[in-house]
């Protein structure tokens, strides 16, 4: 894990997948972990994760996979009536865990998933990353707010896993590059290593 102090005091944290993995699995319940992952693996702004539905999510075309639909998305333009839209990825996993939610919670498709206000989640982020702490020791941990997650999710799909930026573009939301430079972090040692290993020098 590697953290950054910023001029106002915050810190920006990267995290590892790993490291992200211990935080949803310390959260205090289904509700708290869905919102943990909505935005650690799909890509979500605190603000956004608010506006989702169970209707907002649809299965692909290859009938396999899903996809959630960003009905209230960020929009710096101020182009749009009630926010930006676009659709992400949604792991099959997280969808499976947003449909047992659903059912154990009686949700109705156009119920919100999380009807708590912002300052709600992000304690929620805040105590399951404290919580994490404990357990792991790491007092990183304790620096990790909602936005660090959607920068682990970025930040992972295209420096581990090599995504075209445009694809992160697209399912973050990001109108051009010069939005999604900095969640590029430095590769790391293991990235350096595999690339380098095959090059003649």
């Amino acid at each position: 894990m590697r953290t950054e102090r910023n001029k106002d005091g915050t810190f920006n944290v990267w995290l590892s997948r790993e490291e992200y993995r211990a935080i949803p699995r310390a959260a205090d319940s289904f509700e708290h972990e869905i919102a943990i992952r909505l935005m650690g693996d799909c890509g979500l702004r605190v603000t956004e994760v608010l506006g989702v539905t169970p209707s907002d999510i649809s299965r692909m075309d290859d009938g396999r996979h899903y996809e959630l639909e960003v009905t209230n998305g960020k929009d710096t333009t101020g182009s749009y009536q009630g926010g930006k839209q676009r659709e992400t990825w949604l792991p099959v996993e997280v969808e499976a865990t947003i449909n047992r939610y659903v059912q154990q919670a009686g949700l109705r498709d156009d119920d919100p998933l999380i009807e708590r206000s912002k300052r709600t989640v992000q304690y929620w982020v805040e105590n399951a990353a404290d919580r994490t702490a404990d357990e792991t020791g790491n007092d990183d941990y304790r620096r990790v707010s909602t936005h660090d997650l959607r920068r682990c999710w970025a930040n992972y799909l295209l420096v581990e896993e090599n995504v075209s930026p445009r694809i992160v573009m697209a399912l973050g939301g990001w109108s051009s590059y010069d939005a999604i430079e900095p969640y590029l972090a430095a590769p790391t040692e293991a990235n350096i290593i595999e690339s380098m290993s095959a090059v003649e020098l």
